[in-house]
C-alpha cells in the first residue's frame, strides 16, 4: 500500500506557503511558493513545484480571492479541497 501525503496551502496574493505531511503527521517538506499577484498569474514556479512533490498526494486550501487559478492549475491531485472556516 502506497502512502499518502497530505498537502496544506496558505494562499496569499504573492506567494502560496505550503506544508507536506504523511498519514503519521511527519513533515516531509514545507516552504513557499511565488505566485505573482499579476493577471494572468505565473503557474511555473507551481508546475517546477509540483514535480518534487511525494506520489500520491492530496491537498486542501483556503478560499480567498486568489484560490481560483490555483486550485484550477491543481486538478490533476490526488484530491484538492477548498475550504473556508
Amino acid at each position: 500500500m502506497q502512502n499518502m501525503y497530505y498537502i496544506g496551502l496558505d494562499v496569499h496574493k504573492r506567494t502560496i506557503s505550503y506544508c507536506v505531511k504523511d498519514g503519521s503527521g511527519t513533515i516531509h517538506a514545507e516552504g513557499t511558493i511565488p505566485a505573482e499577484g499579476t493577471i494572468p498569474p505565473t503557474r511555473f514556479d507551481l508546475d517546477r513545484w509540483m514535480k518534487t512533490l511525494p506520489q500520491p498526494w492530496t491537498a486542501a486550501m483556503e478560499a480567498t480571492v486568489f484560490t481560483g487559478w490555483i486550485y484550477d492549475h491543481l486538478t490533476h491531485a490526488a484530491g484538492l479541497k477548498v475550504a473556508h472556516r
